[in-house]
């Protein structure tokens, strides 16, 4: 029975704090504290070692003291297992089928646990029945302390068989074209590691490479390869793994014409240019025999930051026309010599919806889910393709390795293929410094390339093509820790 008390009750609600647990010893009468330094370190030998043997000493010290009445001391430690949330300390909890893996924890780390009452010390205290029930308390202490020891003393330093660390943390930033996918990795991949936590910044491609370059982010993402100058810029050499592939459409919103506008890349590069301001100019009917197009003025739309879609764009543009390579060029950013801009792929689907008349540039899976009209653009064999999961994946087939400055998949002379198609990449340091992080992002970008593919079309995308999926992975191995390649944890092989 817990005693009566007042000040030794236990309390009804489950606080955040430390547990102390009064010890008696047969020393003198100061008091110090005793933190239990849980450091999961070198193998897991010997770390449940060190532990075990710290479990026979407790034990063999708690049943002195349990009836040896002099010195109190307080034993601080994290008894909880609670997961810790968005607070970013660290998680823990595994789930049940991995019972004896456990995150790492951190020397002198408090976590908050279940508060337990301090055993009173007074030197006057009862030695009788009040002393009964601080052996009760203490043996409820105890309980806790060696189940968190046992428990701690199998977890894992990330190459064993329960995957990653679990409490790590990453931070990414870049495209917005994959964004939709991502975060739907990201989350799933929750149920692979249940303590990752991934969080990614949709800025652009353009801030996602400067964030990268200043490492002020675990991973970047861009849906253009990285250029001369940018690779230059870099700390170290960096890995760039495709991940999907996905097509840039021109998205409409013409009175009386939601489907069927056809568009060649001459025409489009004029538009954008501002050459051609109506629908119903002699450049576009001549493209769409029968159609009934409007008088409505051409409202152009564009992104405002910088961008790998714009990137991708205005690099088929150039390709269409030289006038566009001349006055404008290819780039993530470019002086716009009309139209409106708008942030990110969304930015641009809404400044469309809102805007009658208008045309644009943007994803194919922003453009769906924004219910937005789309352009069948001609490919260089004289045949018009709309944009499709099958035609933007037919497209994949032409990428090439090593990725660099020039790598893109535009304009594939693959049948059916969709003329303006890219792929995006995800961007790792090959040498990465803190072991924990690389081996969740390397698990991550595994189970992407494998079991992520699985979903991509769901949400608009289209898989990597297995050769270039096979490519991919082989790329992944770059990645190491102090010269040794990090593999993939079981756990995302699985």
């Amino acid at each position: 029975m817990p005693p009566t008390d007042p000040t030794n009750t236990m309390p009804s609600s489950m606080e955040e704090t430390t547990v102390s647990v009064a010890l008696r010893s047969s020393s003198s009468w100061s008091r110090r504290r005793w933190r239990l330094p849980m450091i999961l370190s070198r193998s897991s030998a010997e770390r449940c070692a060190r532990s075990e043997t710290r479990n026979s000493r407790m034990a063999k010290t708690i049943a002195t003291t349990a009836t040896t009445p002099t010195t109190a001391r307080s034993l601080s430690m994290p008894t909880s297992m609670e997961n810790r949330g968005e607070s970013g300390r660290w998680l823990a909890g595994r789930a049940a089928a991995f019972p004896c893996r456990s995150p790492p924890v951190h020397l002198g780390a408090g976590v908050p646990t279940p508060r337990l009452p301090s055993i009173p010390t007074d030197a006057g205290s009862d030695r009788g029945g009040s002393m009964s029930k601080h052996r009760t308390w203490i043996a409820v202490a105890t309980v806790s302390v060696l189940a968190m020891i046992g428990t701690a003393c199998s977890s894992d330093n990330g190459n064993g068989d329960s995957g990653s660390f679990e409490g790590v943390s990453l931070t990414g930033a870049g495209a917005t074209f994959p964004d939709p996918i991502y975060e739907q990795w990201f989350r799933d991949f929750r149920s692979v590691e249940p303590g990752a936590k991934i969080n990614y910044q949709a800025i652009g491609s353009g801030g996602g490479v400067e964030q990268f370059t200043a490492q002020t982010v675990d991973f970047g993402a861009s849906d253009a390869p990285l250029q001369t100058d940018e690779i230059s810029a870099l700390p170290g050499q960096a890995a760039e793994i495709p991940t999907v592939l996905g097509g840039v459409v021109v998205a409409y919103d013409v009175p009386g014409l939601k489907t069927g506008l056809k568009l060649d890349g001459k025409t489009t590069a004029e538009i954008f240019l501002g050459a051609v301001t109506k629908w119903n100019a002699p450049e576009i009917a001549a493209q769409n025999p029968g159609v009934t197009l409007p008088s409505t003025p051409i409202a152009v739309v564009h992104r405002s930051d910088e961008s790998g879609t714009t990137f991708v764009f205005t690099s088929w543009l150039a390709s269409q026309s030289p006038e566009w390579q001349q006055k404008v060029g290819a780039d993530k950013a470019v002086q716009w010599p009309t139209g409106i801009g708008g942030d990110g792929n969304d930015g641009v689907a809404a400044g469309i919806s809102q805007t009658s008349g208008s045309v644009g540039y943007l994803s194919y899976d922003f453009a769906v889910t924004s219910n937005l009209g789309t352009a069948q653009i001609k490919r260089e064999d004289g045949t018009y393709v709309a944009p499709s999961i099958e035609s933007i994946s037919r497209a994949g087939g032409i990428l090439t390795f090593p990725i660099g400055p020039e790598t893109n998949i535009l304009n594939s002379v693959a049948p059916g293929a969709y003329p303006i198609a890219s792929t995006t990449y995800l961007l790792i340091y090959e040498n990465q410094t803190d072991p924990n992080k690389g081996q969740t992002l390397v698990d991550l970008a595994y189970w992407a390339l494998t079991k992520g593919q699985d979903m991509v079309q769901q949400l608009n995308y289209s898989p990597l093509p297995e050769k270039i999926r096979t490519q991919a992975l082989n790329l992944l191995s770059t990645v190491q820790h102090q010269g040794s390649t990090i593999q993939p944890s079981p756990a995302v092989k699985g």
